[in-house]
């Protein structure tokens, strides 16, 4: 009786191992895959981080050419307001009509080629 008793508690023992070490195994399966997730969540964020600095450079560019191309904008309105005080003529008045398509013209091909310079580095 007690040969059996101590095989049963070998055997529950034998068990109880086989099973312990399967469940680490696991955990060591299950550990590896968290690993190699958190490696690329991390690599995805570095990334991301790095088109947002490259997105944030190009949108300050685009400001500070933007800025620039008012200021010019807004120096032509006035030499064209200026010319147009001065018109006294109906050929005049076309001349500085034809100054201010061309300003307005400036504003909005500058406005454009911005948009598409700020697109064409953010796309990148």
């Amino acid at each position: 009786m007690v040969n059996l008793i101590k095989s049963g508690a070998v055997i529950a023992a034998l068990f109880f191992a086989y099973w312990l070490g399967l469940t680490n195994g696991k955990n060591s399966e299950e550990l590896k895959h968290a690993r190699l997730q958190v490696y690329e969540l991390t690599k995805a964020v570095q990334d991301y981080e790095t088109k947002q600095k490259d997105w944030s450079v190009a949108l300050a560019e685009l400001r500070v050419a933007e800025s620039m191309a008012r200021d010019d904008a807004e120096r032509m309105r006035q030499r064209v307001d200026s010319l147009e005080k001065r018109a006294k003529t109906a050929d005049a008045r076309i001349a500085v009509r034809c100054l201010r398509l061309e300003q307005e013209s400036r504003e909005a091909l500058q406005e454009a080629r911005g948009i598409i310079e700020y697109c064409g580095k953010a796309l990148q």
